[in-house]
């Protein structure tokens, strides 16, 4: 008898998946969109779109490393209109503020009413994010 928590079973039960639906799912989750604005002088925010998880943390680090590295400016990360904000944005965030702190930018979080986003800025026991 298979157990379903091996790999070799999981890969058996994906490859008899019928309908396209689940995959379909699986690329809109996948996906992150990321504008970045200058409303004024020393100041740019970051707003995004979409979710923030494993997948695309990466692309959220790229952006926000590009943007830090301006000594004495402001960076605003607008998280409101996020459908979904995990555990490792706020590594993401974490390690943002590192950085911000080596070059002298103020890095400031919005959560907004994205409802993952303000649980776990609230768990956020670090306290080194600044959150508006």
């Amino acid at each position: 008898m298979t157990s379903l928590s091996t790999p070799r079973a999981l890969d058996k039960k994906r490859a008899f998946t019928v309908s396209s639906e689940p995959r379909a799912l699986e690329e809109s989750r996948g996906r992150l969109r990321l504008h970045v604005s200058r409303p004024i002088k020393g100041t740019t925010v970051v707003k995004m779109n979409g979710e923030v998880d494993l997948g695309t943390a990466p692309r959220l680090w790229e952006m926000l490393d590009q943007r830090l590295h301006g000594s004495g400016t402001t960076v605003i990360v607008n998280l409101s209109e996020l459908e979904f904000f995990g555990v490792t944005g706020i590594r993401t965030l974490e390690r943002a503020q590192l950085l911000a702190d080596e070059t002298g930018t103020d890095l400031l979080v919005f959560a907004g009413e994205c409802r993952s986003a303000c649980r776990l800025l609230g768990l956020c026991e670090s306290g080194t994010l600044h959150v508006l």
